[in-house]
């Protein structure tokens, strides 16, 4: 519940193997997510599913923010 599930596009997964931990940003380079989970197959193009929590939920729940330097 309450995590964002991303599909790849084209043939192409989203994720790969060992990306868990990584930031998600959007297009205009702001953090959406932190990547836990993802799948080899599923999805519209079948090339897999990725799972993340929403990074503002993160940064509440771990009592921190992000500071630009």
């Amino acid at each position: 519940d309450d995590q964002l599930e991303i599909e790849g596009s084209g043939n192409a997964a989203f994720s790969d193997s060992g990306d868990s931990g990584s930031m998600i940003v959007d297009e205009e380079m702001r953090a959406t997510g932190l990547l836990f989970a993802g799948s080899d197959h599923g999805g519209s193009n079948d090339a897999g599913l990725t799972y993340a929590n929403p990074f503002g939920v993160v940064l509440k729940k771990l009592g921190v923010r992000l500071v630009l330097a």
